[in-house]
């Protein structure tokens, strides 16, 4: 019995030509799958079991057996092997697709209900093929994560004016909308915002949400105070609001969208008065995902484009003469 162990490393060569006379039980068999000698495969079994300080074989019996630290050797051996092979195989993959890169994105949650799906899709199933990590929620926490490296990219509403090194790619812009139940909607075509607002509730945006934020300027820039009662950070709970007869909410056609199970109990309308929009950008830092960050904007204007701006002329007939004017170009921004 061996019983000195000595430091050692054994080799893969080594560990394959010990699991190969275990398998087949004899030197000269596994030899053969090697193109060795019989006595270059005793010598490996003998380097082997010096490393180990362990006897692996019963060489006193035919067919050779394993002792039981040789049945655990081979068994090591094996999920060595197939390890091995699992990472040339990933290996391998990685060489195939050199852009395959890890992305941890942010996405507003009005993006991310909608048009996220489909972004999440392409960028890990289609030609991007992204190790892809996605966070959704309002815009101004993605803000502070990208400052705070947390992210590498977001689909944001807000613009991160006077933060440096950031790279901007204009997605599309939507004008803001306004939303009053169903029933009340004729009532209503006829009427200025400010009379609207003083027969019904404001449902609003969420203070903390960028969206909201906007509201509030716009309202404050016409002289509009209306009680402030009711805030939402989803649009799904501002629309079923709207919805059930609560009141009426300014809002964009993307959130519209994502309230789109509560639609058939709203009537859309043009803000009334002067008009203004929010855009949605697709932002990275300077000089990181150079190429790929104008490929990803691409995609996303292409999914608004199909996917959303349809969805949009459904729900509000009187918005298809404005498609073209919500959607950007391919120009990036510094």
């Amino acid at each position: 019995m061996i019983k000195k162990q000595t430091t050692g490393s054994i080799d893969l060569r080594t560990l394959e030509i010990v699991a190969a006379v275990i398998d087949t039980g004899s030197m000269s068999s596994a030899g053969s799958r090697f193109g060795l000698t019989q006595s270059a495969v005793s010598q490996a079994v003998r380097r082997a079991e010096k490393e180990i300080g362990a006897t692996l074989l019963h060489r006193d019996r035919r067919p050779l057996l394993p002792t039981h630290a040789g049945s655990v050797l081979a068994g090591q051996a094996e999920e060595v092997m197939q390890r091995i092979i699992r990472a040339v195989e990933t290996v391998r993959a990685a060489a195939a697709m050199p852009e395959r890169l890890d992305l941890r994105l942010g996405l507003v949650d009005s993006f991310a209900g909608t048009i996220g799906a489909y972004l999440v899709k392409e960028l890990v199933d289609g030609a991007f093929a992204l190790r892809l990590t996605a966070w959704s929620g309002l815009a101004f926490s993605h803000t502070e994560a990208l400052m705070r490296r947390a992210i590498d990219a977001a689909v944001t509403s807000d613009p991160m004016e006077g933060l440096d090194d950031i790279v901007r790619y204009p997605l599309f812009r939507e004008p803001y909308l306004l939303l009053v139940p169903k029933d009340v909607g004729p009532d209503c075509k006829d009427q200025d915002l400010r009379e609207i607002l003083s027969r019904h509730h404001l449902i609003r945006h969420s203070a903390r949400s960028h969206s909201g934020a906007h509201v509030d300027r716009h309202l404050r820039r016409l002289g509009l105070e209306p009680p402030r009662m009711l805030e939402f950070d989803t649009s799904d709970s501002l629309l079923a609001m709207v919805a059930t007869g609560v009141g009426v909410a300014i809002t964009t056609p993307l959130c519209l969208l994502q309230g789109a199970a509560y639609a058939d109990g709203v009537e859309v309308l043009p803000l009334p008065g002067p008009g203004f929009s929010r855009e949605l950008t697709f932002v990275t830092r300077r000089e990181e995902f150079a190429t790929l960050g104008p490929r990803i904007a691409d995609l996303a204007r292409n999914l608004v484009r199909v996917r959303a701006l349809p969805q949009f002329a459904k729900l509000a007939p009187w918005v298809e003469p404005k498609l073209d004017w919500m959607m950007f170009g391919a120009e990036g921004s510094s």
